[in-house]
């Protein structure tokens, strides 16, 4: 796969001269002995950080990031901001506390560059708002220790020179968008997302609005309404459903079954080991049903590709796709509604329904 090119340092300063101007590039500096900048600073001169450094600004934030530290900071730049809506005069009208919370948890303390992390899924780190993040390493044996697919609650560390920079109090890692979390719960956020309405009537009918709030660990793939009314389902169909005489499958599995998991899109990626990415991963598997994660990240063009393979075992024991319903789904809007951390679980919201309710009528 083809990699970004860096620019060297020395042609970058001669650009800089040429042009006037006082900013900098991400490139990391090739002496780590030779530190500069703190990472306040650092983000102060970077044009591709005006965003992040109008929050930290408006939020009190920018001084304690140039403070001895040390801090590892997961940085989105500013293409990661837009691609979420964030502009610096949105920033600008947000709430300071809100702000304050959500920039606390891309901080954490001490010095760790991707060669720090060890190899696996959801290695936990307590953040300064003391909410925990999740960073899990790729299994990819063919990458470097330090070039090493990463991605922190499932959104991807940027490759090569906008990851491991070197500062005077600590290392920061620019993200492909900002990270999320909510003090609330599973049920908290669907209930606010108006999108997902026929959602939380399902749940409400078949018994399961409760276990949102009160299972202590989920995983949730909630369907938008679109999805519902493709198969004539309306809040007054809803309503008149008797779940009794539905397989319960049918529905339960958007919660994988009340299993006890943390699933992000892009953990299938990141237990991908030379190139192969198992049904068996053990990552959702129902009975004679497989949800099978597929993720991959460009770092050629810095896209997404995330998909849900939904397969069916057959007699003679072997995976085929999904005759009940449809073999593939994707995440509704990408993954910008996706890999949503709230204080029980993960939500993730997808645009088509898994099975056809019809299908499963007893």
């Amino acid at each position: 796969m083809k990699k970004i090119s860096s620019i060297s340092i020395c042609a970058l300063l001669m650009l800089m001269m040429a042009a006037g101007c006082k900013k900098e590039d991400l490139t990391a500096p090739a002496d780590r002995t030779t530190l500069p900048r703190n990472m306040g600073e650092f983000i102060e001169n970077n044009y591709d950080l005006s965003i992040l450094k109008a929050a930290l600004i408006k939020t009190g934030m920018m001084n304690d990031l140039k403070q001895p530290g040390a801090f590892t900071m997961f940085a989105p730049d500013n293409k990661a901001f837009n691609q979420i809506g964030i502009t610096e005069e949105s920033i600008a009208a947000m709430n300071t506390d809100s702000l304050k919370f959500i920039l606390q948890y891309h901080l954490i303390a001490d010095r760790y560059y991707v060669s720090n992390f060890p190899v696996q899924l959801d290695n936990v780190y307590k953040t300064q708002n003391g909410k925990e993040l999740y960073v899990s390493i790729s299994k990819q044996q063919s990458q470097g220790a330090n070039n090493k697919d990463t991605y922190v609650n499932g959104v991807p560390v940027m490759p090569e020179a906008k990851r491991n920079i070197p500062l005077s109090n600590g290392v920061l890692h620019i993200l492909f968008r900002p990270l999320n979390i909510s003090t609330g719960t599973v049920q908290d956020y669907i209930a606010s997302r108006s999108e997902l309405s026929l959602f939380a009537a399902i749940m409400k009918k078949f018994n399961h609005w409760d276990d949102l709030k009160s299972k202590p660990l989920l995983t949730v793939y909630a369907p938008v309404n679109d999805a519902f009314l493709a198969y004539g389902l309306t809040a007054d169909s809803i309503a008149k459903i008797n779940p009794a005489t539905f397989n319960p499958l049918v529905f339960d599995v958007y919660l994988l079954q009340m299993k006890s998991a943390r699933v992000f899109a892009s953990d299938a990626a990141t237990l991908t080991e030379n190139g192969t990415q198992p049904i068996s991963n053990g990552i959702m598997i129902q009975p004679d049903y497989a949800m099978n994660p597929g993720y991959t990240f460009s770092t050629y063009n810095f896209t997404e590709i995330a998909t849900l393979w939904i397969y069916k075992k057959a007699i003679n024991g072997i995976w085929d796709v999904n005759p009940h319903g449809n073999a593939t789904v994707y995440y509704a809007g990408g993954l910008n509604y996706s890999n949503k951390l709230n204080s029980n679980g993960v939500v993730h919201t997808i645009d088509q329904l898994i099975f056809d309710p019809a299908r499963f009528r007893k």
